[in-house]
């Protein structure tokens, strides 16, 4: 959600709209950050809609509610670091769809999340790598929510999940900035 949210800095591009914001004296960061915080807000939104269902319809436990806030914020930023990233790889609405696709895909698959059922039947190196990518973390984190562990415990995985939200957020401004220089 948040990559295709933030797609719409590509139509805006397309139609126009995004050179009149430039235009304006309005910082390019700003607007970025701006981006970012509606994106932060839909995809809060949908990670409290999709808990609710869940806790309604299959009766799930998502932990202790600090912990579960730990790591849906955690996830959040996280997603939406990555959806600036992403975005700022792709040049037109055409491209959005493969290149947003594909890249999902490949970080969900090598962050664990299409085998997370069944985690001691991939190779160490697969566990290694999701060390490094969002979505490894974000299991983790959701993980040890789920198992009831405290908010004191999600410390870690809630820090390294914002610090690779704020980078990733601000490697893919520092490339939007080069792209509307």
């Amino acid at each position: 959600t948040a990559a295709y949210a933030m797609a719409s800095i590509l139509r805006e591009d397309e139609e126009g709209t995004l050179a009149r914001l430039f235009s304006t004296p309005t910082a390019r960061t700003d607007i970025l950050v701006g981006k970012f915080l509606a994106v932060f807000l839909t995809v809060i939104l949908q990670g409290l809609v999709l808990m609710l269902a869940g806790r309604l319809a299959f009766s799930i436990q998502w932990g202790q509610p600090a912990a579960v806030a730990l790591a849906l914020t955690g996830q959040v930023v996280a997603a939406a670091g990555l959806g600036v990233l992403l975005i700022s790889f792709v040049k037109t609405s055409k491209q959005e769809g493969p290149v947003l696709g594909g890249g999902l895909t490949a970080l969900g698959m090598l962050g664990g999340l299409f085998t997370a059922n069944m985690p001691d039947a991939m190779p160490a190196a697969f566990n290694l790598i999701a060390n490094f990518i969002p979505q490894g973390w974000v299991l983790k984190t959701w993980r040890m929510t789920l198992a009831g562990q405290p908010a004191s415990d999600l410390l870690l995985p809630f820090a390294v999940l914002l610090v690779m939200g704020v980078i990733m957020f601000a490697l893919g401004a520092r490339m939007f900035q080069k792209r509307y220089a």
